[in-house]
């Protein structure tokens, strides 16, 4: 067998593994601009230290939110200060600055919070690739070629990133600011994706779901857009969302035209036969999100 072959994005592929409901989970994200290389955990990549380290991931988890290093794709003007950006995905806003120290980076953990949320102004449009090799081959090999592409096109809104979650599924990207993430995306595909989605118009054939909704969520969401569809993202939002068990989910999707007024959505997460979640490592444990009409909660 050729290493081509046993690369983990191959082999979910070759599967069909769903991808609806596997977006990385958050409503708040930190964009910390860092040229590289970055480290396996991106948060151990210096200069950054274990006590920053540790204030960023509390931040985060506090607000609902995600950090990630981003880059430019591309060289930077040398000797310019790094930029953050505090991104509020719901509402579109952020708070952006610059650091050169531990002290900067502490205050744009800060600005996540209050300043975040009083921010009027609204974020630019960011497509963040994920090309972390060092966290797995996959992202890199099928990352960076997506990003030349998209730079192509929107030059000035493209970055490389850190960890998206899902390995398998690269390449893989995040739409900012709305946090929209596709998957299984190839170079050929990658600008047609960000375009039909920029018409109101999201491909769910690459759609992995809108980040700062919970996993059943975005497999409903998801779901209703594929059935009822072409609809932009935000055509589908959820109204109730009923808990039936730890693996069954009642999710009620509001919809703008074309879309139902109303449907409810059953999901069910589902344990998969053992499969590699990244290259170079054994089988693993993973769940998919299957989904069907239901008559309402129960």
């Amino acid at each position: 067998m050729s290493p081509e072959s046993g690369r983990c994005s191959n082999i979910a592929r070759e599967s069909s593994e769903p991808m609806l409901g596997s977006a990385p989970v958050a409503r708040r994200w930190l964009l910390i601009e860092h040229p590289g290389p970055w480290a396996k955990n991106h948060l151990e990549t210096p200069p950054i230290s274990p006590s920053l380290a540790a204030a960023i991931e509390s931040g985060c988890a506090e607000l609902q939110g995600r950090s990630l290093l981003v880059r430019r794709h591309g060289r930077r003007a040398p000797g310019e200060a790094p930029s953050w950006y505090a991104v509020d995905s719901a509402h579109g806003t952020w708070v952006t600055g610059t650091w050169r120290t531990s002290d900067d980076l502490l205050a744009a953990v800060a600005a996540m919070g209050a300043p975040l949320a009083q921010s009027e102004a609204l974020a630019e449009p960011m497509l963040l690739v994920c090309t972390q090799g060092t966290r797995d081959a996959c992202c890199a090999l099928r990352g960076r070629p997506i990003t030349a592409a998209l730079a192509k096109v929107w030059p000035d809104e493209v970055w490389e990133c850190t960890h998206l979650s899902g390995h398998r599924f690269a390449g893989t990207f995040l739409s900012m600011p709305d946090g929209t993430c596709f998957g299984k995306v190839d170079m050929a595909d990658a600008v047609d994706i960000v375009r039909s989605h920029r018409a109101g118009e999201v491909d769910t054939r690459h759609l992995r779901g809108l980040a700062r909704w919970s996993p059943a969520v975005q497999a409903a969401t998801g779901w209703v857009l594929a059935e009822h569809g072409p609809a932009p993202i935000t055509a589908a939002r959820p109204g109730t969302v009923d808990v039936v068990s730890e693996t069954v989910t009642r999710v009620e999707v509001i919809g703008d035209d074309p879309l139902p007024d109303t449907t409810w959505v059953e999901v069910t997460a589902e344990a998969l036969p053992p499969a590699p979640l990244s290259c170079g490592k054994g089988p693993g444990e993973h769940t998919a999100y299957r989904t069907a009409v239901c008559s309402g909660p129960a």
